[in-house]
């Protein structure tokens, strides 16, 4: 049983926090513990020697940095970035050059919120036994609560088996990313569920159904031997997400859907980190250095110890402030974010 935690992303949507150099998952947005450090924490109850981390090669330093107690080995670098696919793939082929075909493995962000880490720690649990026995793919899902065309759904299908409260379904097919008024039909039917990424597999499953659906990612994949050292080869990888790739071409009967309430969300933008972290509507969720008056429904970060940030009569901004850049947007507008970030590129 192993616990693969994947860091490598860019967050570009929270920037001016999240950057290239110190993406969203190595910065403290919740508390003294950054994303990364909260997702190797809510693995407490597993061998430490079983916990992997997924990065790109420029994170490595940072992973070792946070989590200490990792060992080189433990750390698996992508050589660049290539999504999901490529990356999942090159992961799970190093984990089975080490335990072989039939170590299960579950997939974990770093990026992501989960509140109720019990039942999240129950489920994934009973997922690594369900992958096991059955030799197919488990994936813990959670209620769609809102249209939301940033995330991937998956329509459940039939209740095949209940043990004592965990309920397992069939499931009917995945939809990654559907646009806005799709996403409002999936919520309203009350039979589609945010699709976590959650994903737990026995290596060799995995691998087998690469083959059969990714040709163009297996074919890359054959071609690594050295791990380390693999730069030309990993440049020839597609780049795609894994549901692109795969979790969209895959016969249903092959998965199977475990429904969790876990308190998750999805941090990739600064209006969910302020849904997800105010109590009440109307109030701010500020950090640092803030005075303001008759401001509300607001995120207001301050950076600098020494600067003062004042605000007057504010209502549902994103004020960002750090000794490189300020971002200073309406939170409906968040979105946008990297359409100004292309700007700069150019």
């Amino acid at each position: 049983m192993k616990f693969l935690i994947l860091a490598g992303g860019t967050g570009s949507r929270l920037w001016p926090l999240s950057t290239p150099q110190k993406p969203k998952q190595f910065q403290n947005f919740i508390n003294d513990r950054t994303l990364l450090q909260q997702a190797y924490d809510r693995l407490n109850f597993a061998d430490k020697k079983d916990i992997f981390v997924s990065t790109n090669q420029e994170y490595v330093e940072i992973v070792k940095a946070q989590l200490p107690e990792l060992t080189d080995a433990q750390i698996i670098a992508e050589p660049t970035l290539r999504d999901t696919g490529p990356c999942m793939a090159f992961a799970i082929k190093y984990l089975q050059t080490l335990f072989g075909d039939d170590e299960t493995v579950s997939i974990i962000y770093a990026d992501q919120l989960i509140k109720n880490t019990k039942e999240f720690q129950e489920k994934l649990l009973y997922g690594h036994s369900l992958a096991a026995t059955e030799n197919k793919f488990v994936v813990i899902e959670v209620k769609a609560k809102y249209p939301n065309p940033n995330l991937g759904y998956v329509k459940i299908g039939n209740l095949i088996k209940q043990d004592g409260e965990i309920e397992i379904y069939e499931l009917d097919h995945f939809t990654e990313k559907p646009d806005y008024e799709t996403a409002k039909k999936f919520v309203e039917s009350y039979k589609y569920l945010w699709n976590t990424g959650f994903y737990i597999w026995k290596t060799g499953v995995f691998l087998e159904q690469i083959a059969q659906h990714a040709p163009e990612i297996d074919k890359v994949l054959n071609q690594i031997s050295d791990f380390s050292n693999c730069l030309s080869q990993y440049e020839n990888f597609p780049r795609i997400s894994l549901d692109y790739a795969l979790m969209e071409k895959m016969d249903p009967k092959q998965v199977l859907i475990i429904p969790a309430e876990l308190g998750w969300s999805d941090i990739g933008t600064w209006n969910t980190l302020y849904e997800e972290m105010v109590d009440e509507i109307g109030n701010n969720l500020t950090e640092g250095e803030i005075h303001h008056l008759e401001t509300k429904n607001s995120i207001i970060i301050n950076k600098e110890p020494n600067k003062k940030v004042v605000l007057i009569n504010i209502d549902n901004l994103v004020v960002v402030n750090t000794p490189e850049e300020i971002l200073i947007c309406h939170k409906s507008e968040d979105k946008r974010i990297k359409e100004i970030l292309e700007k700069f590129k150019n």
